[in-house]
């Protein structure tokens, strides 16, 4: 048995780690997205490159060799990995200065409560049961309104102006 690996291609070590797995060249083909004729011809090219009649044989040489084969320029782990930083503490409320609501908090709270009203965002309303589907249609249909009204009510206001 060899104790070196023969130099293979890219291409020629995918195939043999697949044989190896027990995928067949149709199976390999899919998975690399190449034709089975390039397997095929790839392994034929391991099989003189190992001197060995079957991509069985190869493959097997293949992992036993690559295993105990340095790897060069492969991701190797950190061994320390610090913790997650904590979140800041809230602030507790000073003596000295009034504790007020932000402005941008006051925005995003009401934008949340409108939103509320309307359609569930991002996810799948297939989810939802038949009383939840309907009240999503529901909100959906009354924010459509409101839309419409407003809508509207500018274009009438806007030619009034304009009269």
């Amino acid at each position: 048995m060899q104790e070196s690996l023969p130099a293979l291609s890219d291409g020629e070590k995918q195939c043999l780690r697949l044989v190896a797995q027990g995928f067949n060249s149709k199976e390999i083909a899919r998975q690399l997205h190449i034709s089975e004729h390039t397997v095929d011809q790839r392994l034929r090219v391991a099989l003189r490159k190992f001197e060995v009649p079957t991509r069985k044989e190869a493959a097997r040489l293949f992992v036993a060799i690559d295993r105990d084969a340095p790897q060069i320029g492969t991701y190797q782990p950190l061994i320390y990995q610090p913790a997650p930083l904590a979140a800041d503490p809230d602030i507790a409320p000073s003596p000295f200065q009034p504790e007020r609501r932000d402005e941008h908090q006051q925005r995003r709270s009401l934008l949340r409560w409108f939103l509320a009203f309307g359609p569930p965002l991002g996810g799948s309303t297939n989810e939802l049961s038949v009383d939840g589907r309907i009240l999503a249609m529901i909100r959906a249909a009354v924010l459509t309104a409101f839309g419409v009204v407003t809508l509207l009510l500018l274009i009438a206001g806007a030619f009034k102006a304009l009269a």
